[in-house]
């Protein structure tokens, strides 16, 4: 996995169930809104400041998402794709169910 735009991560936190719960000096702090009824193990960190998520901290973060239940990493990876390009991840999901 490459590192991706910060508005990209986001939106994906986002599109999730994620909000921003805290700022902390330059790093932001997501999470499931209270009362949701879900938490994750930690908090996912990014820093605002950073124009692409780096890799290191991507994997961080979807290793949190993934052990906390919430995405795989093919979950998130063709969320990625998905936002990338929607007519050609629609077009494999069509492929796929037709196998």
């Amino acid at each position: 996995m490459k590192s991706i735009p910060y508005q990209q991560f986001v939106a994906l936190l986002r599109a999730l169930g994620l909000v921003l719960v805290r700022t902390e000096a330059s790093h932001q702090q997501w999470d499931f809104p209270p009362g949701a009824g879900k938490r994750l193990l930690r908090t996912i960190t990014i820093r605002d400041k950073d124009k692409d998520i780096p890799m290191l901290h991507m994997h961080t973060n979807l290793s949190t998402l993934e052990l906390s239940g919430v995405v795989t990493k093919e979950q998130f990876n063709q969320m990625l794709a998905e936002q990338a390009n929607p007519k050609a991840a629609k077009a494999a999901r069509k492929r796929k169910d037709k196998e």
